[in-house]
């Protein structure tokens, strides 16, 4: 819309030579842009005069019939940044063209959570030629160019300039930093290609991080991952917020909620950094008076945000600023301690902490007007959080692997404590006298077998099978061995406890029993859930039908396993059949074939036979 203030003759004369004289005053000067030969992008804020309106009372006509006398200032700063204030500003810039031919600039506040935000543009006449009202507070189709920040289209005919007011204001008070630039069509575009660059690669790889883990969570069950996958979930949503893009994309008609939203996700932010942290580390067991005292700034941090539901934003950051401090502090003081006690774990979350840390510290001080604009303190959280999610994938799949190491290492030492006592219960009984031979031989049994299962051990394995290689290599007959593991035992020991865990190796291993009692079968536990089978027949399809019948059969038992996809107990299998012998170098060759077929029928859903065969010259 187009308007042309009206003046008495004499009074507009007077105003435009006061105006003029007032333009020269040291302190109040404005020097034009000149934008015609304009190639890049200028920083406006060194070339603006700024103007504080306490009671919010101006208006444009107002400004335009005072001229100079409301008290203009030039900007102090490189970024514009008034923090905490109640007052409204507006801004002053003169552009000018001094070539022969119209030109188009585009003035950007790069500042996508600015509240109202009103634009004029005035002719040397005093007409106002183009105005806007826009802000993160309207409506999303208010802006003139669809973009996530504010973009002002302005046009300089030839020879002539421009006067540009705009009109700062806030909802109830809080600023941020307000960076200015003006530029060609062409710079915006490679500006705006670039950004959109940089926040895809970011926003893409928390999407992918976040999605690996929560598969990942699915798959093992593991509740620190999902813990992850919450505290980066509410990150992405805050800086997806943050940076315009929710508001341009996901509810562009809706301002308040869009206002709402980042306040409370900082409150949920702070909640889900509390429980994740408090899992990954473990310090409910380690301090659990700490994990009170961190669940309550937590707390705090998210009532805090709770004035934001009624409209006030001011209040949440003053109040939400100090909790932050005090939570930050606590995790990071905890992630000392932990690693001053040799915790990997808490060494690789104080890097990631601290990198976090960084970006948080240097936006925040940016938000209080200590620090510039610039681009660090505008990327700083980006570049710091990338950095720490990462970190902190990394460890999780430490700490899973730290999990598996401990379980491996556990059944070895129970292994080497049994062999050790077997060895030195034999010398004893060597010694002994007749009357303890019996019990001598009964030791021997017992070291033979599975104290649980009744099954051959690991060692009767190595001997016995080494001992049936060597027969076969001789006659030329052919050999069968299997590997049998129980899927997913790992989660049903976690769901139902050790005790009925025992309870499934005994009623497994007596169906085996059942089954294969052929003179020449040989049944082992190997270890754990895992059994061998060294199977009488003579042929790779006797064998696996023979598996096949087994494998049913222990599906019908109808063991329930609520947390297996098939619901109850059932097994894998991986069957090698040998012909000759000669390719086997010796039983751990042997072994390795059968488990790696067995590794193949878990990766296939589980609850499989999968066969391989090996053919050498006797």
């Amino acid at each position: 819309m187009t308007r042309r203030l009206s003046y008495p003759l004499p009074a507009f004369v007077a105003f435009r030579w006061l105006a003029l004289l007032l333009f020269f005053l040291p302190g109040h000067a404005l020097a034009a842009v000149d934008v015609g030969t304009l190639r890049g992008e200028l920083n406006l804020s060194p070339h603006v005069l700024l103007l504080e309106d306490r009671a919010r009372e101006l208006d444009i006509e107002q400004l335009l019939s005072h001229g100079d006398t409301l008290g203009w200032e030039s900007s102090p700063q490189e970024t514009l940044n008034f923090s905490f204030s109640d007052a409204a500003w507006w801004v002053q810039l003169r552009v000018e063209n001094d070539t022969d031919a119209d030109v188009r600039r585009l003035l950007e506040l790069a500042m996508p959570l600015h509240d109202y935000l009103d634009g004029y543009v005035v002719d040397p006449q005093g007409e106002i030629v183009r105005q806007w009202k826009t802000g993160n507070r309207r409506n999303f189709d208010s802006r003139p160019v669809v973009h996530r920040t504010f973009v002002l289209p302005i046009h300089v005919p030839a020879g002539e300039s421009r006067q540009v007011f705009l009109r700062l204001d806030t909802h109830d008070g809080l600023y941020d930093a307000t960076p200015l630039y003006l530029m060609d069509d062409a710079s915006f575009l490679a500006k705006a290609q670039r950004e959109l660059m940089a926040f895809s690669l970011y926003f893409g790889a928390m999407l992918a991080l976040l999605i690996y883990n929560l598969l990942l969570y699915l798959a093992t069950r593991e509740r620190p991952l999902l813990h992850y996958v919450a505290y980066l979930g509410t990150f992405f949503i805050l800086m997806f917020s943050a940076r315009g893009f929710a508001f341009q994309y996901w509810w562009p008609d809706m301002p308040t909620l869009n206002n709402q939203m980042i306040p409370l996700n900082i409150g949920l932010f702070a909640v889900t950094l509390a429980i994740f942290s408090e899992s990954y580390l473990n310090l409910r067991l380690h301090a659990p008076r700490l994990t009170r005292v961190l669940y309550g700034l937590a707390g705090l941090c998210m009532v805090s945000a709770l004035p934001a539901l009624f409209g006030h934003y001011a209040a949440v950051f003053h109040l939400m600023i100090p909790g932050a401090i005090l939570l930050s502090c606590l995790l990071l003081g905890v992630a000392v301690w932990r690693s001053l006690c040799g915790d990997t774990l808490a060494r690789i979350y104080l890097v990631a902490w601290c990198v976090l840390l960084v970006g948080i510290t240097l936006y925040f001080l940016r938000v209080a007007g200590v620090l510039p604009y610039n681009i660090v303190t505008e990327y700083a959280v980006q570049v710091g959080s990338g950095i720490e999610f990462l970190l902190l994938s990394l460890g999780l799949a430490w700490k899973i692997n730290q999990f598996k190491n401990e379980k491996l290492a556990a059944e070895r030492a129970t292994l080497n404590l049994q062999r050790s006592l077997n060895e030195r219960l034999e010398g004893e009984v060597a010694q002994r006298t007749r009357e303890l031979e019996k019990a001598n031989r009964q030791l021997t049994t017992m070291a033979r077998t599975d104290p649980l299962t009744g099954l051959l051990n690991r060692r009767q394995f190595q001997e016995l099978v080494e001992d049936e290689l060597n027969r076969r290599r001789r006659s030329g007959q052919p050999l069968l061995f299997a590997v049998m593991d129980i899927d997913d035992f790992k989660l049903y020991n976690d769901t139902y406890g050790h005790h009925a865990g025992d309870e499934v190796l005994m009623r497994v291993s007596t169906l085996l029993l059942d089954h294969f009692r052929r003179a020449g079968d040989r049944l082992f536990r190997l270890g754990g859930e895992e059994f061998g089978l060294l199977l009488a027949v003579d042929s790779l399809e006797a064998g696996q039908l023979a598996l096949e019948h087994y494998r049913e059969a222990l599906q019908q038992l109808r063991i329930p396993h609520e947390a297996s996809t098939h619901g109850v107990i059932t097994a894998s299998f991986g069957l090698v059949a040998c012909q000759g012998c000669a390719a086997v170098r010796d039983v751990e060759t042997l072994y390795r074939l059968a488990d790696k077929a067995m590794y193949e029928a878990k990766a296939s859903d589980r609850n499989r036979v999968v066969t391989c065969s090996m053919v050498g010259k006797a």
